[in-house]
């Protein structure tokens, strides 16, 4: 129920399986194969872990509220204050997401907590979490997505119709797009990726609050060449779902031949060996130069989104190897990587991330820190 590490930056892909006796499976239940990310000694990526990865009781001493499930979204469940104006030519999106129930929440597998212990479910919690990100001046979310009818499927839907509310009671244009999760088990195999893709475009494609770029929607792709995917098979993908390039596809790598079928590349790692060597600007420059070079060889406009990261620490999932900590440093990780990310001209920021709380690397206020990350998100997205 874990699923892997990926290769980029000359790190190794290993293939992690959570193997749950009947002895652990009330701190290990995954009846859907529901995910968390997986970070390998180069660069974090996604994995699948429980939706219940624990219900053991915290060494954290706090004071903590549970969001509790409700239907539907309604303005007077989230008083939004008004944010900013958004500044819709210099997107900021951040990584979400919305496997947690109220009995996921233990210290035991996470390095922080919450300030609320919530439900993705809940449609308060969307609010909150919509309202708080606009007022850090992120323009929308990338949700990671596992498929038709699954929770994340569900959850994100949600997440459109919160931020048609929001913009009504506040004018801030919150628009997301999806994470394509290329290995959840329930989008393997070409015929099903096609499927899903079919389904993505005709229910979200056309709503004013999915992520567009000059007119096209966008779609995120998490490592489209594992697991025996080719760029071949991508391009036969795309023939059956996209022939003529109406949606925007950017795709998780470093290897720019990605850009012969994707629009543009981004990375879910937000590049972080720069910042442990301290040539953080040198990355991402230099993948801003390879986008304008091949851009230039192929009279093309393909998109290059820098990611920035706050840190991260992964090391209490359990099952888990290659582990690995990148401290904050009291918010001066996060200035570096911000600092890169605008010193490349990106034509998108991707921040990793708003919640991904497994993986320690979530900007949302938390016990230990706070409201400092989106407190420093605002000061550099005004800085953008």
């Amino acid at each position: 129920m874990f699923r892997k590490l990926i290769r980029e930056h000359g790190a190794t892909r290993l293939v992690l399986i959570c193997t749950c006796s009947l002895l652990l499976l009330s701190a290990c239940q995954n009846t859907n194969g529901s995910p968390v990310k997986n970070d390998p000694p180069r660069t974090p990526a996604p994995s699948i872990a429980t939706r219940q990865l624990g219900t053991g009781s915290t060494p954290f001493q706090i004071v903590a509220q549970i969001s509790t499930p409700t239907v539907g979204i309604t303005p007077t469940q989230q008083a939004p204050s008004p944010p900013h104006p958004v500044n819709t030519s210099r997107p900021v999106l951040a990584f979400y997401y919305t496997w947690y129930t109220s009995s996921t929440w233990c210290s035991c597998h996470m390095p922080d907590l919450p300030t609320i212990l919530y439900n993705s479910s809940d449609a308060t919690t969307i609010a909150r979490q919509v309202t708080e990100a606009a007022d850090a001046g992120i323009t929308g979310f990338i949700n990671s997505w596992w498929g038709a009818g699954d929770q994340t499927d569900t959850n994100f839907a949600r997440v459109l119709a919160y931020a048609a509310t929001f913009e009504s009671a506040t004018h801030y244009h919150f628009a997301s797009s999806i994470y394509f999760e290329s290995d959840s088990p329930h989008l393997s195999g070409t015929s099903t990726i096609i499927t899903a893709l079919r389904y993505v475009l005709a229910h979200y494609s056309n709503d004013a609050h999915f992520f567009h770029w000059r007119g096209k929607p966008v779609i995120f792709f998490w490592d489209p060449l594992g697991n025996g995917r080719t760029l071949a098979t991508w391009t036969y993908i795309r023939s059956q779902v996209d022939p003529n390039n109406q949606t925007i596809w950017s795709a998780e790598g470093v290897d720019t031949t990605l850009l012969s079928v994707f629009d543009g590349i981004h990375l879910f790692s937000a590049g972080y060996w720069g910042i442990q060597n301290g040539d953080m600007t040198a990355v991402d420059q230099g993948f801003r130069a390879k986008v304008d070079a091949y851009n230039q060889a192929h009279q093309a406009q393909k998109i290059w989104a820098a990611g920035v990261l706050p840190g991260s620490n992964d090391t209490l999932i359990p099952g888990r190897t290659g582990t690995y900590i990148v401290p904050r440093n009291n918010g001066a990780t996060y200035g570096i990587s911000w600092s890169a990310a605008i010193a490349s001209s990106p034509d998108w920021i991707t921040i990793t991330s708003f919640n991904e709380w497994f993986e320690g690397s979530m900007i949302e206020p938390s016990v230990h820190y706070g409201n400092q990350y989106l407190d420093l998100t605002l000061q550099y997205t005004k800085r953008w």
